[in-house]
């Protein structure tokens, strides 16, 4: 709650389209019903401070053939 009101924020990540400026991608899944590209799996929490990435949040995401 103290860093929340000192600027800190959650990166949401699942069911959003990957961005390398807020996500690190860990591994690529083949998933139904997922477009290219979606994050379906957070592995780690990203953070951010003042809208600086403090910390990237791990996910996999989607790659369907």
């Amino acid at each position: 709650e103290i860093l929340e009101k000192n600027g800190m924020k959650v990166v949401e990540s699942l069911g959003q389209i990957f961005d390398p400026h807020f996500h690190e991608a860990v591994a690529h899944q083949p998933k139904e019903g997922a477009q290219d590209g979606e994050i379906i799996i957070e592995y780690q929490k990203g953070f951010t401070l003042n809208d600086r990435l403090l910390r990237p949040a791990k996910v996999v995401i989607a790659k369907n053939n």
